[in-house]
């Protein structure tokens, strides 16, 4: 059994049971305890689960963790793939960065002078204007308190007179249907954005594919022109996107 389908076991397992140990689980998977530990680390890097003594214990188990939350979580594969991310900013112009807790990283990492960078992210100004190189500008509007976003009808009328190299987006839940994020107003944000986009690249951790508790949809799959991730996708993941796609995996 691959990692991934013991993790998706273990967050079933988590859901009747708020802890398990790793005797347990070694016993469960017919694993190594090594595997098992891996497997804890895996899940509470990505705020899926919580590592404890011993073991590993549930928190949200609906998807992935609020905003807020996620914030304190600090791992490799996030840093790796804000890398990643930065790397693809390599000619001067306009570009949009989208709210997350993986894209809240990429500011340090980017290189490239005159690049000018718009975001409706609170989280994304604070990190972002450290790097002297880069312009910032955030989007007008009322604030989500929880999400850190800013968002105003006038704004998305502003947008359509603005033309992006590239768009960069986080997703809470990426499935056949698309990519989808936990709040309406972000979304529908970043669709007009894309709109106005030559480049969409989607930046998401592979534990959300197959998701499907985020209701508010982003885009089409077909519409990503690169896919940012910490693993390989399955022949079923990968025919959700054009055969064309292009995937940096850390």
């Amino acid at each position: 059994m691959s990692q991934q389908h013991r993790l998706q076991e273990i967050k079933k397992l988590l859901v009747d049971n708020p802890e398990l140990s790793t005797s347990f689980l070694k016993n469960y998977f017919n694993v190594s305890l090594d595997t098992v530990r891996r497997d804890i680390l895996k899940l509470a890097s990505t705020g899926q689960a919580t590592k404890i003594y011993g073991g590993v214990a549930a928190t949200n188990m609906s998807g992935v963790p609020e905003y807020l939350t996620r914030t304190h979580i600090l791992s490799t594969t996030k840093i790796n793939m804000a890398k990643l991310a930065a790397q693809t900013i390599s000619t001067p112009g306009l570009y949009f960065v989208g709210t997350s807790t993986t894209l809240v990283q990429m500011g340090e990492f980017i290189k490239q002078n005159g690049v000018t960078i718009i975001t409706n992210s609170i989280d994304n100004v604070v990190a972002f204007i450290q790097n002297r190189n880069l312009k910032i500008e955030i989007i007008g509007g009322a604030v989500d308190n929880s999400n850190r976003y800013t968002y105003s009808m006038t704004a998305l009328t502003e947008i359509k007179n603005l033309s992006f190299k590239k768009i960069y987006i986080g997703a809470s839940a990426v499935n056949k249907h698309g990519a989808f994020v936990i709040n309406e107003n972000d979304a529908t944000l970043m669709r007009n954005v894309i709109k106005q986009s030559q480049e969409v690249i989607l930046v998401s951790a592979k534990y959300k594919f197959g998701n499907t508790s985020s209701p508010y949809k982003i885009c089409d799959c077909s519409q990503i022109n690169t896919l940012i991730t910490d693993s390989f996708l399955t022949r079923t993941e990968a025919h959700w996107f054009n055969s064309n796609l292009k995937i940096l995996k850390v």
